[in-house]
């Protein structure tokens, strides 16, 4: 059986999830099988995890079981490849996401889960 995301965790990602929701869609025509919200929360699964083969896993997993990690925790409907997530997420202004730290700061902060960091999350 695997572990529960924490109340934290699941606070943080809804936080992402509404932050992505400000990410504009850029493209025009017909080509839009990903949502902007798909590419970014596929990005942070890459860092989240920091593993370079996550995505290509995480389609495996969907083929394979049905559902990806992405999916379940997350909550990515799509996951794009990396290409398409760099051409999705390249033009984006990342001032829109700044609030979404400080958020996410906030969350785990009320959580006790930066106690063990000491002063260093003082400092931010």
């Amino acid at each position: 059986m695997g572990m529960k995301p924490s109340k934290a965790f699941d606070e943080l990602v809804a936080e992402l999830q509404h932050g992505f929701e400000k990410l504009s869609d850029h493209r025009s025509g017909e080509n839009t099988q990903y949502e902007i919200q798909d590419a970014a929360l596929s990005a942070f699964g890459i860092f989240f995890t920091q593993s370079n083969s996550f995505l290509a896993y995480q389609r495996l997993m969907e083929t394979n079981k049905g559902r990806s990690n992405m999916q379940s925790l997350f909550g990515a409907v799509h996951i794009p490849s990396d290409k398409q997530i760099r051409n999705l997420l390249d033009p984006q202004d990342p001032e829109i996401l700044y609030g979404v730290f400080s958020k996410g700061l906030e969350v785990l902060k009320a959580s006790g889960k930066l106690a063990d960091w000491g002063t260093a999350v003082d400092l931010v």
